[in-house]
């Protein structure tokens, strides 16, 4: 089986697999077919951006506004801006979460496995619509301050020309790893919380 098969088979049975051979000039075509799968499974929902750059799809059932049900053993949690485009145009932002998986046993690998791995695109929970300027955010984790932050960026700047669907534009709080049952609460001048599932 081609390598962008084991990690589309690894993602649709929600088991995680041992990484496997890969050099970096191969991980763009896997990334690439891996993405393309996914997208003819369940249809493209949007994207997202890692602060390394590193772009990834999100399909439509990646993306939701509740419940949150975590997919695989391990994830991570990022506090965001979420942007809503149509054909390069911010029409709305959100402030959300975006929730990295990895079809790997181990996040511990070089930069080249997240570009095969569909940038460890996970899930996507929309928040509250929020307008600029975004201001100020505290994330709690089970009553925990577990971080705050600004996000720095524009979302006009991020989404780039022809994308449309929900955009995650970068983590500003994160990651902080989360698993079922935490109960995840975002304060600022949009306040929501929702419990991972």
């Amino acid at each position: 089986m081609e390598k962008a098969e084991l990690l589309f088979q690894a993602y649709l049975s929600r088991k995680q697999i041992e990484p496997f051979e890969l050099k970096e000039e191969e991980a763009k075509n896997v990334g690439e077919k891996f993405s393309q799968l996914l997208i003819e499974k369940e249809g493209l929902g949007g994207y997202k951006v890692t602060k390394s750059g590193i772009w990834g799809v999100l399909t439509k059932p990646m993306i939701t506004k509740g419940p949150l049900e975590l997919w695989f053993d391990t994830h991570k949690l990022e506090v965001e801006i979420i942007a809503f485009a149509e054909n390069g145009r911010v029409k709305k932002t959100y402030i959300g979460l975006e929730i990295p998986a990895t079809r790997f046993t181990t996040w511990d690998l070089p930069k080249h496995y997240m570009i095969a791995d569909d940038a460890f695109a996970g899930r996507l929970f929309i928040g509250k619509e929020i307008e600029p300027p975004y201001g100020h955010f505290k994330l709690f984790l089970n009553g925990e301050l577990m971080g705050e932050g600004s996000p720095d960026y524009n979302p006009l700047s991020v989404v780039r020309p022809n994308q449309s669907g929900y955009i995650s534009c970068g983590a500003f709080i994160g990651p902080v790893k989360v698993s079922r049952g935490d109960l995840i609460r975002v304060e600022g001048k949009k306040t929501f919380q929702v419990k991972a599932e």
